[in-house]
């Protein structure tokens, strides 16, 4: 933010600086303000004044120098070094009026300026102003140049006295003057006074039917976040998005958002920055389907995770398709889930994943392909989690098969890892032994 305060100010100062230097052109600036005020009386400028101070402007900026419609620029005589000179000279000739001394001065600020003299710059234009009586467009656009150029030294608080006195001298009040002002009370950790003229800022603006700019409503954010404001700081959030509706401001709103406790605000403005197109990064599109598979809105979790394997922005690897297939077994899309899981197994041959396969395939009836999963799972490198659990499964799947003597052993190997399954699986190994005998009976009969 204070990088950028910066930028704004040097950009916005340079036509000021190298702008009015003779009296014509003076007569242009801030019109409706002068016209309410008494024209000041200042001395004429002579004639020889005024070439020389033009043959210094040439040698500046050719471009610049008054001329006649269509006549080409001058050749300068020298460079902006050389105009130094010559102007050092001149402001010491006998016999110049006050008006000329201030043009002399205000001719070498743009000449130190163009050779990026600043200290000689402020110096010359400080100069400008002791001059006794000089127009009032050039004392506004002196002093204009002035503020600017103490902000760009980081002498905000004589910055601001000089942006003071050109509200004085201007009357109608300017957005982007008073912007650059709450800036430099933020750079100077004055956080209430800043905020005061971030706002009035905004009262300018709606009071001259103006467009309020992007970074004075990020003034205000970055104020009322330093003033530990949260509401205030999601009020205008929420405004500037509106307008402005940038990736940064909606990950910031989010962030107040949970901040506040206000966890599905804050996955909404995740959703938003994502349905805009915003997310182009693997992280973030991960951590979006996290959070819509945490407040329970698997089927959409699992389809921002589709999405970004199709656009090529997630990797297919074990954690997000573990993710997916997660996504979909919670959604139900149990077909969809066990493709998943079965796409997670390839890239990790790990228990748990083949265990969480068979568990998909068993839900879906389909025990012959479980119990080969369940399988994989025991023999995979790695110590299960739940051995118990698996073994369990693994026999009831078995059971569905009437694979008997398996099922069986599946049981005793569950009530062996896992004493509390003890008693359920007796009773599953008591059923088993009935099923074999019923079954031996139905067999014997049907041979007779």
């Amino acid at each position: 933010m204070r990088k950028l305060a910066l930028v704004v100010c040097v950009l916005w100062m340079m036509p000021l600086i190298v702008g009015q230097v003779f009296p014509s052109i003076d007569s242009g600036s801030d019109a409706a303000a002068a016209e309410r005020k008494k024209t000041r009386k200042v001395p004429a400028m002579r004639e020889v004044t005024y070439r020389r101070l033009a043959e210094a402007q040439a040698m500046i900026d050719p471009d610049s120098a008054p001329r006649e419609e269509g006549e080409p620029a001058p050749i300068p005589k020298g460079t902006p070094k050389d105009a130094v000179v010559v102007l050092l000279k001149l402001k010491d000739r006998r016999g110049l009026n006050s008006y000329e001394l201030a043009q002399v001065w205000n001719t070498l600020a743009f000449a130190y300026y163009t050779i990026d003299d600043v200290p000689n710059t402020i110096n010359a234009y400080e100069n400008v102003l002791r001059q006794g009586t000089i127009t009032e467009a050039l004392e506004q656009s002196v002093v204009r140049a002035l503020f600017q150029l103490f902000y760009s030294q980081e002498n905000y608080k004589k910055s601001i006295s000089y942006i003071e006195r050109w509200e004085a001298l201007r009357e109608i009040p300017d957005a982007g003057v008073t912007f650059i002002k709450a800036t430099a009370y933020y750079q100077m950790d004055d956080f209430k006074s800043a905020l005061k003229f971030a706002l009035r800022v905004e009262e300018i603006s709606i009071e001259l039917q103006k467009t309020i700019k992007e970074n004075w409503w990020y003034l205000q954010v970055v104020l009322y976040n330093e003033l530990k404001e949260i509401d205030k700081t999601i009020e205008v959030l929420e405004k500037l998005i509106t307008t402005y509706p940038k990736k940064q401001y909606w990950m910031h709103l989010a962030g107040m958002y949970s901040e506040k406790g206000n966890d599905d605000s804050s996955l909404s403005a995740y959703y938003a920055a994502y349905s805009q197109g915003m997310f182009a990064k693997e992280s973030e599109v991960v951590m979006l389907s996290q959070r819509l598979l945490n407040a329970e809105v698997p089927f959409e979790a699992a389809t921002v995770l589709e999405k970004g394997f199709k656009d090529g922005i997630i990797k297919e690897n074990e954690k997000n398709l573990k993710l997916l297939a997660t996504s979909y077994t919670m959604a139900q899309e149990m077909g969809k889930a066990i493709d998943a899981w079965r796409d997670a197994t390839k890239f990790a041959d790990e228990g748990e994943l083949h265990y969480r396969l068979a568990q998909a395939l068993a839900n879906e009836d389909r025990h012959k392909e479980a119990t080969d999963s369940y399988k994989d799972a025991l023999d995979a490198d790695g110590k299960l989690k739940h051995l118990g659990d698996v073994n369990f499964w693994y026999g009831i799947s078995l059971m569905q098969l009437e694979r008997w003597d398996q099922a069986t052993n599946a049981f005793r190997a569950s009530a062996k890892a896992d004493k509390k399954k003890a008693k359920q699986t007796r009773n599953y190994i008591r059923y088993i032994k009935g099923e074999k005998r019923r079954q031996e009976e139905l067999r014997k009969m049907l041979e007779e």
